[in-house]
């Protein structure tokens, strides 16, 4: 035992109920410890008398623990498992709250620096690998969120689609749907289903295919009940004479260019109207869900982007906005390349 090695070198005494002082014979100095311990005891011989350390700890290097408690199997397997269980929760939430929610990378998980931050943050952090996120834990919440996603597409009747193509710093195009739905609360939430790589040509065939084989993925083909995309020929080519498409009812037929210059017929009526000639009348909705099954699907151009166009058309028209605003552009060119002129836009604000 350590108290019977250390008693050729201390003399032991009881200071109270959880502390003990040891005298060290050699050097006649005192040293406390908590009572049942014996690792400061140990520390001052390994430091101080080197050699008298190296006597006891050949004979018997058990005896020098730093612990006297011995930890039963069972104990051992517990703290085992809860210490991994412990390391799976910090993967778990790297990933989720701080690699995913904050677009950083994968490799962050192993800089130097964030290694020891965690360190400081939980002692018994154990480093993880980027490549142990990747294939594992990945693809763990991936298949958490496409489960839930699947039960809330099953309870519900109508979905909304956007669909949107997208493109990268390095010109690689990729091809989002979105599914939009109201819970049970009546919250909308908004569902990213799909992001996929979208090579070209970007045509409106290609489109539509892609979003057929997403939809047959999921099975919500017969639920889809409006699609939302900008206004590119191609989104209105891919979804106005294949997956929506619906003739009989003559839904796509009206469609107006804003482009152009045209007054339409309903136009010409503005001025006859009378805001006092209108009576408020209660509507009433009907209670089966089954009526609404008939209405037709089609595709509808995005509001946003429809009101951006009008806005850019507006400007380009307007002249004097245009000379402004190119005004504006020049001087913010001049800015990030004459540091005189940047001091002086800095003293302006």
């Amino acid at each position: 035992m350590a108290s019977e090695k250390g008693s050729h070198f201390f003399n032991f005494s009881s200071l109270d109920k959880n502390r003990s002082n040891g005298y060290c014979k050699l050097c006649h100095k005192n040293y406390k410890d908590r009572n049942g311990g014996y690792s400061n005891f140990i520390k001052h011989l390994k430091r101080i008398h080197p050699l008298e350390y190296e006597r006891i700890s050949s004979s018997d290097s058990a005896c020098l623990s730093e612990e006297t408690n011995v930890v039963t199997d069972d104990r051992g397997t517990t703290d085992t498992t809860t210490n991994k269980s412990r390391q799976n929760e910090f993967a778990l939430s790297i990933t989720k709250n701080f690699i995913i929610k904050c677009g950083l990378p994968l490799n962050i998980v192993e800089h130097a620096g964030f290694r020891d931050f965690l360190k400081d943050c939980h002692l018994k952090y154990e480093p993880v690998s980027s490549k142990k996120l990747k294939n594992a834990v990945i693809p763990s919440l991936k298949s958490n969120v496409l489960k839930k996603i699947h039960e809330t597409i099953n309870n519900t009747y109508d979905l909304t689609l956007t669909i949107d193509v997208w493109s990268d710093r390095r010109c690689r195009s990729y091809l989002g749907i979105t599914y939009h739905v109201i819970d049970e609360k009546m919250v909308p939430q908004a569902y990213l289903i799909d992001f996929t790589r979208f090579k070209s040509p970007h045509t409106g065939e290609n489109i539509l295919h892609l979003t057929e084989d997403v939809l047959n993925r999921f099975n919500t083909k017969e639920k889809v009940f409006k699609i939302i995309t900008d206004n590119a020929s191609s989104m209105v080519k891919a979804y106005k004479f294949g997956l929506f498409a619906d003739e009989e009812h003559g839904v796509l037929e009206y469609q107006t260019d804003p482009t152009s210059s045209t007054n339409s017929p309903s136009d010409n009526y503005d001025d006859d109207i009378q805001l006092d000639n209108f009576e408020v009348i209660d509507v009433k909705y009907p209670n089966n869900v089954e009526d609404y099954q008939g209405l037709p699907t089609y595709r509808l151009s995005c509001f946003l982007h429809s009101l951006q166009l009008c806005v850019r058309d507006g400007i380009q028209n307007a002249t004097q906005i245009s000379k402004v605003l190119n005004k504006c552009r020049m001087l913010s060119k001049v800015s990030h390349k004459s540091n005189k002129m940047a001091d002086l836009l800095d003293q302006l604000n």
